[in-house]
């Protein structure tokens, strides 16, 4: 799969305000204040009707992309992790004993997984994930490159969030390493704070990627349909995801993700259960949940 272009930076647009003279001017304030409170309330609740809560800490939307509205079989699916509640794990063939790729059911069933996605691209040799990739401590691909997204799981200091979406050319990679066990170096679909960082484009493809919230709850996002990155970005923006950063995962037919809950039954990609993958992100109940030791 090839990169798109990365546009530049941005300023963002800013206006002056110059105070209104004249009586009606506290009127008109606490008028424009109530409609901004009234759809900051109204837009809450609209974000709420599209989540369906499967467990506590475990919530799936369901999207039709093209509509970019809330469908009950829609070709755009979200599950919400709350990372303080569920455990979010990558898991990498390398570090399994067998070396071996398993498909992302092979995965879900041997490791006893909610759901899973995957964890990023591969190179040609089908093992090595492409960019840097530390899982568990664990340097399993030693090479950066110029990606500008990292996803860290795992703080080595617990008042460091438990997940969190990083723009690496904001915050250096080797300080990342070092505040987290698992880094995983991925190509950046928009940086933190919602901001699109790919051109137009007349590639197209259907996308898996990883997104992150205001609330630090990572947003695990699957499309059935093809859509060009910038596209596909301004998408995700204009849902009630209250989405922050992303990063893509994979696309076209190696893109997979696998859900399988009582709540909602078994999500099947086209093509299912699809390729062999070196590595995928796994959701799993806690220890504590689970009542395993």
């Amino acid at each position: 799969m090839s990169q798109c272009a990365v546009q530049g930076e941005q300023r963002p647009l800013t206006t002056d305000a110059t105070p209104t003279q004249g009586a009606n001017k506290g009127g008109r304030v606490k008028r424009a204040g109530l409609a901004a409170l009234v759809m900051v309330v109204a837009t809450a609740a609209v974000a709420d009707e599209v989540w369906t809560e499967l467990e506590p800490g475990l919530d799936l939307a369901r999207f039709d992309s093209k509509a970019r509205t809330s469908a009950k079989w829609g070709d755009l699916v979200v599950l919400r992790v709350d990372p303080g509640v569920w455990d979010l794990k990558v898991e990498a063939a390398t570090l399994q004993g067998d070396d071996r790729n398993r498909n992302i059911r092979e995965w879900s069933e041997e490791l006893d997984l909610i759901a899973a996605i995957n964890a990023g691209m591969y190179q040609a040799d089908k093992k090595t994930h492409v960019g840097y990739c530390l899982v568990d401590g664990e340097v399993i691909s030693r090479y950066p490159n110029n990606y500008r997204s990292a996803a860290a799981f795992g703080p080595v200091d617990e008042a460091d969030p438990p997940f969190r979406i990083f723009d690496l050319d904001e915050v250096p990679l080797e300080e990342i390493k070092e505040r987290y066990h698992t880094v995983v170096q991925n190509l950046r679909l928009i940086k933190r704070a919602g901001k699109n960082r790919w051109e137009e484009s007349k590639d197209r493809w259907r996308e898996a990627a990883l997104g992150e919230d205001s609330r630090g709850r990572a947003l695990l996002i699957s499309c059935r349909k093809a859509w060009s990155m910038h596209d596909f970005n301004d998408l995700l923006l204009e849902l009630p995801l209250d989405l922050v950063c992303a990063q893509h995962l994979e696309g076209s037919g190696t893109a997979r993700f696998w859900l399988n809950h009582p709540g909602h039954g078994e999500w099947k990609e086209p093509g299912y259960p699809g390729p062999d993958l070196p590595i995928i992100l796994g959701v799993t109940r806690p220890k504590a949940v689970s009542g395993t030791d």
